[in-house]
């Protein structure tokens, strides 16, 4: 059984063996009749070309070049005199393939349009439209161009102002009529070339020049410094660019096109644009061209089985690959919607400090699109904050990460945070962060706790100083009971029980504002609330003889939170005593209106200028000298008054005085007490 086993696989690599040894004769075979074939068919091509390039042929025994002369770097005359670019040496390539020589001829690009449609030239390298289709026939595409828009680096154009701008550009070029057709209400200025474009638009005569990108960068490169432009992101559009031809020489298209497949094949065109444009970053893109090759078909019938695996594996590879691909795009999707969603403003920069992405946060701040930024300082970012604060903090953060550095902007206080990262491609990832309201109520919550002291304070002294006035109390009424006592001595035991009863009311009414009541709205007087919150300015009132009036019926009641209505007029009472000289007039006034309670506090103080209204109740504006204010009062009484759902305006003259009105709602309909 052993033995039958071995026999049979000797079998099978014998007939294997046959096989091969068939397969590769035949491979031999069909490679040396393709080599003739080939030979063969090139003989008769060449002789074909030979006869019809005879055709056409000038008295030059040449061929004639003729195209734009300033259009650098695709084809210009050098301050040399020679004509020279990109283009031009294509067409020397051609003429090497082609056997017969070339002659570049430059005109302005109307003359050059207008000479190809006479038959005066041979070739011209353009776009192709329906007008150019009557006059001339083209070869196949040699390279992809793109047409974009200039405007100067100052302005806030973008795509779809184009409607609305005043552009250049040159005479005949296919762009015109690609602007009349898709922006009607562009307003076309037609120029000789695009450098006379370009001087226009440094001068500010039009919005914009129209034209190649290359030719464009060509010009913002060498202008820099004279002027600044940029490139809108968005390219008007890309054609393929063929050469054209005088109808006469449609026998001579075929020839043409076989020797630009040859020169493509051979890399010519790379070549070229890395001698103009440099080997990284090339500004015309070759179209991808099949090379014209026919000893492919060698291959034939032996490699069908090898090809059918490997077809069969390369779609199952491809198949990996989409989803692949498909589950990555899905990913980054995803990262980048989170990256958008986090309310703090991130940007990831380079190492020199320029911008690679920011979220939509920061982009919304800086009012300016991904496109404008991508490739741009990190300053261009933060164009609303002082840009000595924001410098100062970006260089202090880049010393550590998670380094939290606060600075102060206007009236915004902000912190920024830089962590190194270790990607590719990426540095620095920025964090700024709006800390505003944060500080406000850090500030706060510390006057709170000092405020709370300061209370607690108040009702240790309470006590204490109520133990002596009931031991007075306590003997002037057993004086009072004394026979003994004259009438002079009754009068000075009344004064004495009229002060204790003074300070009792005094601590009384302190107890009452420090007595912390929390959030819970209860039924209050306002009348007793001003006189208690005049009281406690009893002292600066009287020192600066400030005359107070309260205009509110004692029976005024209404449901509101005792809290934040106490802080509301202490501040405004302590701003109110703050403006005024000596012999001042401070008036308290409350009412019922409708389902609302007005109050008002009323000075004739120096008042508040005009420019300092607009920010008036934001957190640490406060036009008083350093050390006397922290700009939080307004600040808290708007806030105060937010919270209780009500409206604060203001009224102020300089030199003539200042009234705030309050109007809040009237929670319980509560009027007058019954």
């Amino acid at each position: 059984m052993q033995k039958k086993q071995e026999d049979w696989r000797k079998y099978l690599w014998q007939q294997n063996r046959k096989w091969g040894i068939f397969f590769l004769g035949a491979l031999i075979v069909a490679s040396i009749a393709l080599s003739l074939l080939y030979i063969a068919i090139q003989k008769t091509e060449d002789g074909e070309k030979y006869y019809i390039l005879k055709k056409y042929l000038g008295e030059d025994d040449c061929l004639v070049y003729g195209a734009n002369s300033n259009a650098p770097p695709l084809r210009f005359v050098d301050s040399d005199g020679v004509y020279k670019g990109v283009v031009v040496d294509y067409m020397s390539q051609l003429a090497l393939e082609l056997g017969v020589e070339i002659r570049m001829e430059p005109y302005p690009w109307e003359e050059a349009l207008e000479k190809l449609k006479n038959g005066e030239t041979d070739f011209c390298d353009m776009f192709v439209n329906e007008e150019r289709e009557k006059n001339y026939v083209f070869t196949d595409p040699i390279y992809n161009l793109r047409t974009s828009l200039v405007v100067r680096e100052d302005s806030k154009f973008t795509v779809d102002d184009i409607n609305s701008m005043q552009i250049a550009t040159e005479r005949g070029d296919y762009a015109n009529q690609y602007m009349q057709k898709n922006y009607p209400g562009a307003q076309l200025v037609y120029v000789g070339n695009i450098e006379e474009g370009m001087e226009m638009l440094a001068n500010a005569e039009v919005d914009a020049v129209v034209g190649d990108e290359p030719i464009l960068s060509y010009y913002i490169t060498e202008w820099t410094g004279i002027s600044e432009f940029r490139m809108l992101s968005t390219a008007l559009y890309e054609e393929p660019v063929v050469l054209a031809m005088p109808k006469t020489h449609q026998d001579l298209i075929p020839i043409i096109n076989r020797v630009i497949r040859e020169v493509n094949g051979q890399g010519q065109l790379e070549k070229i644009q890395q001698k103009w444009f440099g080997i990284s970053t090339p500004l015309i893109q070759a179209e991808p061209e099949k090379r014209y090759i026919r000893i492919v078909l060698i291959s034939g019938a032996a490699l069908l089985l090898t090809i059918g695996f490997i077809s069969l594996n390369n779609r199952s590879l491809k198949k990996m690959v989409r989803t692949r691909t498909r589950e990555l795009e899905t990913n980054r999707n995803e990262l980048q919607l989170i990256f958008d969603s986090i309310p703090e403003y991130i940007a990831i920069l380079d190492e020199e400090r320029k911008v690679i992405n920011a979220n939509k946060g920061i982009l919304r701040y800086a009012e300016l699109p991904i496109e404008q930024c991508i490739g741009k300082p990190v300053q261009i970012l933060f164009g609303k904050l002082q840009k000595e604060e924001v410098q100062n903090a970006l260089e202090e953060a880049l010393k550590q990460d998670g380094k939290q550095c606060k600075f102060k902007s206007g009236k915004d206080v902000y912190e920024m945070q830089t962590y190194h990262m270790e990607a590719p491609d990426m540095s620095i990832l920025l964090t700024l962060r709006n800390i505003t309201i944060d500080e406000v109520n850090k500030m706060q919550l510390l006057q709170s706790s000092k405020m709370l002291a300061v209370g607690q304070l108040a009702a240790g002294m309470a006590h204490q100083i109520r133990n002596p006035l009931s031991v007075i109390r306590l003997h002037t009424y057993m004086l009072h009971e004394n026979i003994s006592v004259d009438e002079n001595g009754k009068r000075s035991l009344g004064y004495i029980d009229d002060s204790v009863k003074k300070a009792n009311r005094i601590i009384d009414n302190v107890m009452n504002f420090w007595h912390i009541s929390g959030n819970q709205f209860e039924k209050i007087g306002l009348y007793q609330i001003m006189e208690s919150i005049l009281q406690l300015h009893e002292n600066g009132i009287k020192k600066k003889n400030i005359h107070t009036e309260i205009r509110c019926s004692k029976e005024l009641y209404f449901i509101c939170n005792q809290e934040s209505l106490k802080h509301i007029l202490e501040n405004l009472v302590s701003n109110a005593i703050d403006a005024m000289d000596f012999d001042g007039k401070l008036i308290l006034s409350g009412e019922k209106s409708g389902a609302e309670i007005i109050i008002c506090c009323e000075d004739n103080g120096c008042g508040i200028p005009e420019e300092c209204m607009e920010n008036l109740f934001n957190p640490f504006f406060t036009t008083k000298d350093p050390g006397k204010g922290t700009g939080l009062g307004l600040f808290v009484v708007y806030s105060e008054v937010e919270k209780l759902s009500g409206e604060i305006k203001v009224e102020s003259k300089v030199g003539t005085g200042t009234t705030f009105r309050i109007c809040l709602p009237d929670i319980g309909r509560g009027g007058n007490a019954e």
